[in-house]
């Protein structure tokens, strides 16, 4: 099976007709998988995506599978880069994954894995993916232990006691009739009898967006949206993800009713709209899927939330489908409609290291990279974006953009660096660290034999983790101030995180024989006999 990375949307929009038909020909394919949504979807995505297509050899016209993906750039905490996959059509699409022509599966996803494993990430999201077991299981065995770690992502817990793992979703019968006294309890066919009965009187009405009212239908129910979920969903996660989202609605609703993949039922009191419920409809599976509605919250009678739920209900039967799925979330109002349960998880699957594979950027991503280097120098981090510019140059050692940006970057810092230890001591005290960095290793280019300089670094990189640096400055500036009792004590503290007990306790013995009532060195020896009492070195000292 071979397997092209498909990167750019012309190339993308010349397959068209092939991701058709492979959609039509998978039994397991859903709306979100559909060209309408993973096309729109990318076409407006804030970051770079990617489609592996399998086909059966290189020169095959037709390809049998897809896998979309988005090729993530993140900054780690040392502010180096890593690049990190998800399923393509989130992040709010409500199911994920792959499709492929049913007689090739196997193939196919086992292509797919092997191919994926090609690529240089850190962690591969899976975000609502939604598979057969036998498809999901042979994907996820080809990422086994010790190189790859799998396991389900808990998500967010918003307080409200509801699991969105649980998704809920109808059956609906052949008429409405049957859909009121086979799914709705006494009570709730009441309920839905009145509501209904107000909703249809003179003063209030139903309709559905033309191509003249549409972008005016949308604004109306993102506006709805905004007044009950924005600010919760600002404090909670982040002031600009309401407005993404509100942006990705905008984006694929308008695609989806191009499409003729939307159903958006609007009830209005005279001039007013009072409720929006926006479904996509899965014309191949014959599923309504409830994405999104909003309402006047002063409005109670009738309830414009269930009167639209509802009208969606009784227009699938209309219309022969056999699915109203409410997607994620076990909200008690759900089970009034006749509810069934259904699971779909998150996952993650990550490298060992947490690090990229192979250790260097996914080329693709050294665009991205790049700009992000050039964005730094602007913004004054010559540090940073010199480190970028390095990861470029792992990746890509021939990559002319980066070799000049940091050969310009190198001299700006030469000329930058302060040549005095009291400057990189301050920058140092004000957590300038990178700075400070540079300023003790100048002053040891031109003077080696700086004891303090050396010294400090030595505390620098042991204050930033860098267990193994620290230990082997700390080593050269024991060779130029052997005296120095707490030269030897934080040389022990580095062993000591490195796993060298035996080394660590003879730094520390080295540190109580200049000073012995250095408490600090003291404590961490004691500590280190305590936990190996046999370590076999000479304990005369106490």
């Amino acid at each position: 099976m071979h397997v092209d990375v498909i990167t750019s949307r012309d190339a993308l929009l010349r397959i068209r007709s092939n991701w058709e038909a492979v959609y039509q020909a998978d039994p397991e394919a859903q709306l979100y998988m559909s060209w309408t949504w993973i096309a729109g979807w990318f076409e407006k995505l804030g970051c770079q995506w990617i489609v592996l297509g399998a086909k059966s050899t290189a020169t095959s016209p037709d390809y049998v599978g897809f896998l979309p993906l988005q090729l993530r750039t993140e900054q780690n905490r040392d502010g180096s880069f890593r690049n990190e996959l998800r399923t393509g059509g989130g992040y709010f699409a409500g199911y994920t994954g792959f499709i492929c022509d049913p007689q090739f599966e196997k193939d196919a996803i086992t292509a797919f894995a092997d191919r994926t494993k090609q690529l240089n990430w850190s962690r591969l999201h899976l975000e609502n993916v939604f598979a057969s077991p036998d498809r999901l299981n042979l994907f996820l065995s080809q990422f086994s232990s010790p190189g790859f770690v799998t396991e389900k992502v808990q998500r967010p817990d918003d307080g409200d006691g509801i699991d969105h793992d649980i998704y809920v979703y109808v059956n609906l019968p052949e008429s409405w009739d049957a859909f009121l006294y086979e799914r709705l309890d006494a009570k709730a066919r009441r309920n839905a009898r009145a509501a209904l009965r107000q909703a249809e009187d003179g003063e209030y009405r139903i309709t559905t967006p033309t191509p003249d009212t549409i972008s005016d239908d949308i604004e109306a129910l993102l506006k709805f949206w905004e007044l009950q979920w924005a600010e919760k969903l600002a404090a909670r996660y982040n002031p600009r993800l309401p407005i993404g989202m509100m942006a990705n609605f905008r984006n694929m609703l308008h695609c989806c009713f191009v499409d003729n993949a939307l159903y958006l039922p609007m009830l209005w009191q005279g001039d007013h709209r009072i409720g929006i419920q926006a479904s996509l409809i899965d014309w191949k599976n014959k599923s309504l899927i409830s994405l999104l509605n909003g309402r006047d919250r002063n409005v109670k009678r009738p309830p414009p939330g269930f009167v639209l739920h509802l009208q969606c209900v009784r227009w699938g039967i209309e219309n022969g489908f056999k699915v109203y799925d409410l997607q994620t979330g076990d909200f008690p109002y759900k089970y009034d409609f006749g509810g069934i349960e259904r699971r779909v998880e998150c996952l993650r699957i990550s490298t060992q290291d947490l690090r990229n594979l192979r250790g260097t950027l996914e080329p693709l991503s050294v665009p991205v990279v790049l700009g992000r280097a050039m964005r730094m120098e602007k913004d004054g981090d010559l540090a940073g974006a010199a480190r970028a510019c390095r990861q470029i140059l792992e990746a890509d050692p021939r990559h002319a953009e980066a070799t000049r940006l940091l050969k310009k970057l190198d001299a700006s810092e030469r000329r930058n660096v302060p040549a005095d230890l009291t400057t990189a001591k301050i920058l140092h005290q004000r957590g300038r660290i990178a700075e400070a960095e540079k300023a003790y290793r100048s002053i040891l280019e031109s003077e080696p034999k700086h004891a303090e300089a050396a010294y400090l670094l030595g505390v620098l990189l042991l204050q930033q983790h860098r267990f193994e640096a620290a230990e082997r400055q700390i080593a050269r500036a024991i060779d130029l101030q052997p005296a120095a009792p707490m030269l030897h004590y934080n040389r022990g503290v580095a062993l000591q995180h490195l796993g060298r007990a035996r080394d660590a306790l003879a730094s520390f013995n080295s540190a109580i024989a200049l000073k012995p009532d250095y408490e600090l060195a003291l404590v961490q020896r004691n500590s280190i006999l305590k936990a190996a009492p046999n370590i076999g070195v000479d304990q005369s000292l106490s």
